[in-house]
C-alpha cells in the first residue's frame, strides 16, 4: 500500500469536509481549522506580519491541512498605491 503525499492527503481532507475557514481579513490574514486523521483539529492559516503559512500540527514544511486550505484561498499581493500628485 502506497502512502499519500501531502497534496494528495489534503485533497482528501477537503473532500471530506474537515477544512473550515474562520476567517479572512482583508489584510491577508487567514485563520482556519482542519481535523487531522487521528480526530485532532488543527489550527492554520496566513499571517502577513510574518508573511508565512503555518499550522499547530508537528509535521514540518507544507503539511496536508495547509494543502488543503491553500486549494480554497487565493492569497494576492498588496495593491499597489498609487503616489500621490501635488
Amino acid at each position: 500500500m502506497s502512502r499519500e503525499n501531502a497534496q494528495a492527503k489534503g485533497r482528501r481532507m477537503l473532500t471530506e469536509g474537515r477544512l473550515r475557514v474562520l476567517r479572512i481579513e482583508r489584510s491577508g490574514l487567514i485563520v482556519a481549522e482542519c481535523r487531522g486523521d487521528s480526530g485532532e483539529v488543527y489550527t492554520l492559516g496566513f499571517e502577513p506580519m510574518w508573511g508565512q503559512w503555518r499550522c499547530s500540527c508537528p509535521a514540518k514544511g507544507v503539511c496536508s491541512h495547509l494543502q488543503a486550505l491553500m486549494l480554497v484561498v487565493v492569497k494576492q499581493p498588496a495593491p499597489v498605491r498609487e503616489k500621490e500628485v501635488a
